[in-house]
């Protein structure tokens, strides 16, 4: 598994109730920047900077999960049937 390929699957990244988006709201609560909490994102969850910035947006309620989905490829309409 290389570092850039993300490790949560799409039920973890459209709970935005999940565990791993309140680290997030918790990190910004305590005071940490945008650049620290995208930094961390990265280092537990793999992914690129692109991936890191939407997903603290979207735990921050300041982007659509559906946008994330679509980056990460795992929106409905990017599925095969």
């Amino acid at each position: 598994m290389s570092v850039s390929q993300v490790t949560l699957n799409a039920n973890t990244l459209t709970n935005t109730k999940a565990v791993e988006y309140q680290w997030v709201r918790t990190l910004y609560v305590e005071g940490y920047q945008d650049q620290e909490i995208n930094h961390y994102i990265q280092a537990c969850f793999g992914g690129d900077a692109t991936f890191a910035d939407l997903f603290r947006k979207v735990a921050l309620s300041q982007e659509s999960v559906y946008v994330l989905l679509r980056y990460a490829g795992c929106a409905p309409s990017n599925r095969e049937f």
